[in-house]
């Protein structure tokens, strides 16, 4: 009776066993694995990013705060506010107030009034401008250098090297949360150019400057650049101040339009023997001309920019004079293509 009760348990496993068939011998050698766990997807905390989004072509929307990034690397250009795009007129004294590690390649094409001394004619900038990134907050910049080509139609044409300018820039706010930005900072222009196209005079120009940018209302942005330079010897240049306005919308989060108002007015000229009727070179060209102490200069330009990639932007705008004064510029095209790390 013992014997019998011992073999129960197989008893009732035998149909189990007989239903699923005989086993093969393949199956002596089958190791069965666990049951495979299912790890539910991870969802941002909802404070993670700011609640200003910019929508993109597929539909998706961005944090402007620059998710998932992760930590900053060495001279990496500060994502946190993906949605903005720096000026481009006035493109030597207009600062984008990020911290960016870039090269700014710029074509510029100006035309000069019938009504100048030079009866009209025209020149063309081609410069590079370089920034580095040393923190998130902190920026090296050299926003002048290339080569002016100059074809005045009273006078010969000349081709020659720009001065370089260098300064550092620093963001004294950067609220992320917010999308806003507060940066102060300066550039000197020793004289390293050439004079036959009005560069290399004097001991230096100095540029002290400060620089606000804000995102409102989604994919909109605003930023202004506020500044006075004035030289080392105040009889080698010109001084005046600056403010430059610049105002954008994004486009299904790569292509934006832009408009922006520069103005300029000089409080001393230089005393180099230039006469008044030959102006000055707004941002571009400081030339030191006499008795231009007053003289406002207001322009308007509007334009394109595209985020190609988060590597590469490319951008286009034309300007033109709004003031009855124009001094050297009729009209004007500026092309930019920008290299960003």
């Amino acid at each position: 009776m013992t014997r019998c009760l011992a073999l129960l348990p197989l008893l009732l496993l035998a149909p189990v066993a007989s239903a699923a068939g005989p086993p093969t011998p393949a199956d002596l050698f089958t190791v069965s694995s666990p049951a495979s766990t299912v790890i539910p997807p991870t969802v941002p905390a909802a404070d993670a990013c700011s609640a200003t989004c910019c929508p993109h072509e597929d539909g998706s929307c961005d944090c402007s705060c620059g998710c998932g990034d992760g930590e900053r690397r060495f001279l990496e250009s500060d994502r946190a506010f993906p949605g903005f795009i720096g000026p481009i007129s006035n493109p030597i004294l207009t600062k984008d107030p990020r911290a960016l590690t870039e090269a700014r390649f710029l074509f510029i094409s100006d035309y000069i009034p019938s009504e100048h001394p030079f009866n009209g004619g025209d020149f063309q900038v081609y410069g590079l401008e370089l920034r580095a990134a040393l923190t998130d907050r902190l920026s090296f910049i050299a926003d002048k250098d290339g080569l002016l080509s100059i074809h005045p139609h009273a006078g010969p044409s000349n081709t020659g090297w720009l001065n370089i300018a260098a300064g550092l820039k620093y963001a004294f706010i950067r609220d992320v949360e917010n999308q806003f930005l507060v940066v102060g900072g300066f550039m000197y222009e020793p004289h390293t150019g050439e004079a036959k196209v009005f560069q290399g005079q004097g001991d230096g120009v100095w540029t002290f400057f400060s620089t606000i940018g804000k995102e409102f209302a989604g994919c909109h942005h605003l930023i202004g650049n506020f500044g006075y330079q004035f030289p080392v010897r105040d009889q080698e240049n010109s001084s005046f101040f600056y403010t430059s306005l610049h105002l954008d919308r994004g486009w299904n989060g790569w292509l934006y339009t832009l408009v922006e108002l520069n103005w300029f007015h000089w409080t001393q000229g230089g005393n180099r023997g230039l006469p008044a009727a030959l102006g000055e070179g707004d941002g571009l060209i400081n030339l030191g001309t006499s008795g231009v102490a007053g003289n406002d200069l207001v322009t308007s330009a509007v334009g394109l920019k595209a985020i190609v990639n988060r590597h590469l932007d490319v951008g286009t705008a034309f300007e033109f004079p709004l003031s009855n004064r124009k001094d050297l510029i009729d009209s004007r095209l500026l092309v930019e293509m920008i290299f960003r790390y």
